[in-house]
């Protein structure tokens, strides 16, 4: 008798152990999912860049582009529709950075400087709601303006 209940006591928390891990895994991937509601992509250099930017979602290709900024360029591109991990690739000549973006509705900054005398790719994620509502409402697919 001892054990049959034994048995039985191993299988419920083996399936309970099994349903848990699921589970957790579940809540784990929701807590890191993001999703990007709003891109600028920005020049602060003195010449003319070309820039490319690529994110990607759990693997996937979501957004890949390539743009020609002039000085004090802006480009504003609206949020993809999809919601996962994301990571977004730039690269500019022979520089290259990477950054995984934060959980929740993010807004997304890209700018090339020169900070300190040597190039520098700047990546910033905020959540979307710290944008102000204009910005927020604002509908581009693409956008530019040099002023």
């Amino acid at each position: 008798m001892n054990t049959r209940r034994d048995i039985l006591s191993g299988l419920v928390g083996a399936c309970a152990g099994v349903i848990s891990w699921t589970l957790g895994s579940e809540v784990t991937d929701e807590l890191r999912t993001s999703e990007v509601r709003h891109t600028v992509l920005q020049n602060e250099t003195e010449r003319r860049q070309s820039l490319s930017v690529l994110f990607e979602s759990e693997g996937d290709s979501v957004f890949w582009e390539t743009y020609e900024l002039d000085p004090g360029e802006v480009v504003e591109v609206d949020g993809f529709d999809r919601v996962g991990d994301y990571r977004v690739y730039v690269q500019w000549g022979d520089l290259t950075r990477s950054r995984r973006l934060e959980a929740g509705t993010r807004a997304v900054a890209i700018v090339l400087a020169f900070p300190f005398g040597d190039e520098e790719i700047l990546i910033r994620d905020v959540p979307f709601s710290s944008l102000s509502p204009s910005q927020q409402s604002v509908e581009y697919t693409q956008n530019t303006s040099a002023e």
